[in-house]
């Protein structure tokens, strides 16, 4: 692991206002403009092998994050959208579009999935699909409200003809999680496959984000270019898949300009949404069941032999072996795959999820990172989005 790697974010507070922050991560962040190349992670996950096959066509993935901001390389891939941010402070009747993002956080997840790499922004991983951009507070002094706003958003994207549910934001467990709770219920209930971000407080007290909790909600863990968990990715028993956490394009400071550090859990949960994307456009007649089993059956599994890791569950995410292999059995379409008593939630045997050195996982097919704090907007006090060891048994969607 590079000595370079840093825990992302601190929790800081005053004055009552809350607002999510953003660390830089790793190293110096150094403009990528003239860096076009395709990630490594998509050479390795056969990209291109990939698209000849699906591209992302006819799904469309809600990016529930800080907004979305038009630039060339998402011409044409992005919907309208909505905004659910709170108004500023005393300015009540004052709306904020969809298509605006002071920190660049939702605009780099939404490149992730769908950019296609042209003007120096990256290529993502399901050209071919949609994205639905649904703007939250994260990222400013109303960031507090982003419970609700992300409650919202989720039945907005039910409603709206998404498919995929990306939450790259969390909350801990003292958040009203119970606004969010039910809303992922009603999406689950109109056959949306929902992916959120563990955190990325894997180091020290390892929050880990709520959202990932709950029933049929999939957890993604960050890993690095050789498959290993990265010290920072939070882990534990709401981990079920994993992905690039590691370096990647993303919007530099300010959303301006393209730089490349770590993604973190956040890039790593685009990514895995992205990869549901592909195989949902390969069999559009599967269920969110189905194709969240076929994600976990053809994942690259912990190398200790265990089932899954608290680290990288189930292991990462590998849609090549469906695409192209043809392996994975989509099973019953109304059966959650993590269920009891097939995956409930408990450490495989061997299995250690409390091991100072994370493991590695089967995967040298996928592998870069965001952060998964944001910065906070004019505001020199601020908190960042928490993250609480919450842990529920998941169970059967609804």
């Amino acid at each position: 692991m590079q000595d370079t790697i840093r825990r992302h974010g601190s929790w800081r507070r005053a004055a009552g206002v809350v607002a999510a922050v953003l660390t830089v991560g790793a190293g110096t962040a150094v403009p990528a403009a003239a860096d076009t190349d395709a990630p490594g992670y998509l050479t390795k996950m056969k990209a291109q092998e990939m698209w000849k096959v699906a591209d992302g066509s006819g799904i469309t993935v809600a990016v529930i994050d800080s907004g979305v901001t038009d630039l060339p390389g998402l011409k044409g891939r992005v919907l309208e959208g909505v905004s659910f941010m709170e108004p500023p402070v005393g300015r009540p009747d004052f709306t904020y579009p969809p298509h605006g993002d002071f920190i660049g956080h939702g605009t780099s997840m939404t490149a992730a999935i769908v950019g296609d790499g042209s003007a120096g922004s990256p290529q993502g991983l399901a050209p071919g699909a949609k994205v639905l951009p649904i703007r939250t507070s994260v990222g400013t002094p109303m960031a507090f409200m982003v419970p609700s706003e992300a409650a919202r958003g989720i039945r907005y994207a039910a409603d709206n003809g998404a498919k995929i549910i990306n939450l790259s934001i969390g909350m801990d467990s003292s958040w009203p999680i119970d606004k969010v709770k039910p809303a992922v219920e009603y999406a689950q209930s109109k056959g949306l496959l929902i992916f959120a971000a563990m955190g990325n407080e894997g180091e020290g007290k390892n929050w880990t984000n709520a959202i990932a909790a709950l029933p049929g909600v999939i957890g993604v863990g960050a890993i690095d270019e050789d498959g290993t968990a990265m010290p920072f990715s939070s882990h534990g028993p709401d981990t079920d898949l994993s992905s690039v956490g590691s370096k990647a394009q993303i919007r530099c400071d300010e959303n301006k300009g393209w730089c490349t550090r770590n993604g973190g859990t956040s890039l790593a949960t685009s990514l895995v949404s992205a990869s549901a994307a592909l195989v949902w456009s390969a069999h559009p007649d599967w269920t969110a069941n189905q194709v969240a089993r076929v994600l976990i059956q053809t994942a690259g599994a912990p190398t200790d032999g265990s089932k899954r890791s608290d680290w990288v569950g189930y292991g990462i995410a590998r849609p090549r072996k469906v695409l192209l292999d043809h392996e994975g059995d989509p099973g019953a379409p109304d059966v959650d795959p993590l269920a009891p008593p097939a995956a409930a939630k408990t450490p495989a045997p061997g299995a250690d999820s409390t091991a100072s050195v994370p493991p590695r996982a089967e995967a040298a097919d996928a592998h870069a990172g965001i952060s998964w704090q944001w910065p906070a907007l004019g505001a020199a006090v601020a908190v960042g989005l928490g993250l609480a060891v919450t842990v529920m048994v998941k169970r059967r969607r609804r």
